[in-house]
C-alpha cells in the first residue's frame, strides 16, 4: 500500500512539473533565434527593432550577428551557427539544388548604387567591378545594358573593388549602401536608378530546421519587424541615429550623401519576378535550376502583419 502511494504521488509531482514547465513556456518564456546581419542599410529595422526591445515585447530572444564577408555568413548558416541570414534571391536558387536549402520569408530593402570614376562617365566601353553570381551582376545589367559595352570584372571583395577603381584599374564597380557612399566621399560619382530592380532582391531566408522548429519565433521576429518599419515611414530620421550606432566605422559625414531606400511593409516578391531571377542565374551559371518560384520562400510567415 505505501508503495502504490508512494508511486501515485511521483507520478503527480512529474505531472504537475511538466504542466508548469508547459505553462511557463506559454506564459511568458522567450524562443531564440540567432540571425546574420549584413553591414547594409537593409538592417536597419532589425537593428531599430532590437534596440526598441520589440523583439523582446513579442517574446522571441533575437541575437542579430553581424557580418562583413559574405563567405563567413554562409558558413554561419550551413554550421547551424545562424538560423537564418540575410541573402538574396540568387542565392536562394543557387541554394535549391544542394542538400542546404533556404527559405526566404521576409524581403528587406537594400540600394545598390553604381559608382564611377567623373572621368569614365563618357566613355561607350566600361570596366566595371561586380560579383559573378550576385544581385550586383544582375542589378548592372539591368542599369546599363543597351547603353554601354560592359566589362566585367569579378572581384567578390568590396574593399578590394572599391580601391581598383580608385587605383584607376576599374572604371566602376556595383556597391550596397552606405558603402557605396564611402566611395562617392572618396571623389566617386554615384549613380541610383530608383526603378531597378521592380522588386526588393534582398531577403531574410532562415533554414530548413528553422523553418521547421521555429516557425512561431520567426513569425514574432517578423511582427516585431513590422513594427520597426512602422517608426522608419513615421520618422525617417531615425534610419541616421541606427546606422551610425550599430554599422562598423559608420561615420556621421556619410549622411549627407547616402541614399537611403523606402522601407516597405513586410513583403516578398511575387512569382513572375522570382522565374526572372531564376531564368537569370541558370543563363549566368549555365546550370538548370528545377525549382518552383513559390518553393523558395514561404508566405505565412509576413500574413496578417
Amino acid at each position: 500500500m505505501k508503495k502504490r502511494i508512494a508511486m501515485a504521488f511521483l507520478l503527480l509531482v512529474v505531472l504537475l512539473v511538466s504542466f508548469g514547465c508547459k505553462k511557463g513556456k506559454n506564459d511568458g518564456e522567450s524562443e531564440k533565434l540567432t540571425v546574420g546581419m549584413m553591414s547594409a542599410v537593409d538592417s536597419i529595422p532589425f537593428y531599430l527593432a532590437l534596440e526598441r526591445e520589440y523583439f523582446e515585447q513579442e517574446k522571441v530572444h533575437v541575437e542579430l550577428v553581424l557580418f562583413t564577408n559574405a563567405q563567413h555568413r554562409q558558413t554561419a548558416l550551413q554550421t547551424g551557427q545562424v538560423d537564418g541570414a540575410m541573402t538574396d534571391l540568387v542565392a536562394l536558387v543557387t541554394h535549391s539544388n544542394t542538400d542546404f536549402k533556404l527559405k526566404g520569408t521576409l524581403s528587406t530593402d537594400g540600394i545598390f548604387p553604381l559608382l564611377i570614376n567623373k572621368e569614365a562617365t563618357e566613355n561607350d566601353r566600361l570596366a566595371i567591378g561586380t560579383m559573378e553570381i550576385s544581385v550586383t551582376n544582375y542589378v548592372l545589367e539591368k542599369y546599363l545594358a543597351g547603353k554601354k559595352i560592359l566589362e566585367k570584372v569579378y572581384i567578390n571583395e568590396i574593399p578590394a573593388r572599391l580601391e581598383a577603381i580608385l587605383a584607376g584599374q576599374l572604371d566602376g564597380g556595383i556597391f550596397p549602401e552606405p558603402f557605396a557612399s564611402v566611395g562617392q566621399l572618396r571623389g566617386l560619382e554615384k549613380l541610383v536608378f530608383p526603378e531597378i530592380p521592380r522588386q526588393s532582391l534582398n531577403i531574410i531566408a532562415f533554414t530548413e530546421s528553422a523553418i521547421k522548429n521555429k516557425g512561431s519565433a520567426i513569425k514574432k521576429f517578423s511582427r516585431a519587424y513590422a513594427r520597426a518599419i512602422s517608426d522608419l515611414q513615421e520618422r525617417p530620421e531615425l534610419e541616421f541615429d541606427t546606422m551610425a550606432i550599430f554599422i562598423p566605422n559608420y561615420s556621421n559625414e556619410i549622411d549627407s550623401v547616402v541614399t537611403l531606400p523606402i522601407f516597405n511593409d513586410p513583403q516578398l516578391p511575387d512569382t513572375l519576378f522570382i522565374e526572372e531571377i531564376i531564368n537569370w542565374t541558370e543563363s549566368v551559371t549555365k546550370v538548370a535550376f528545377p525549382v518552383d518560384a513559390e518553393s523558395i520562400v514561404d508566405r505565412t510567415f509576413i500574413e496578417g502583419l
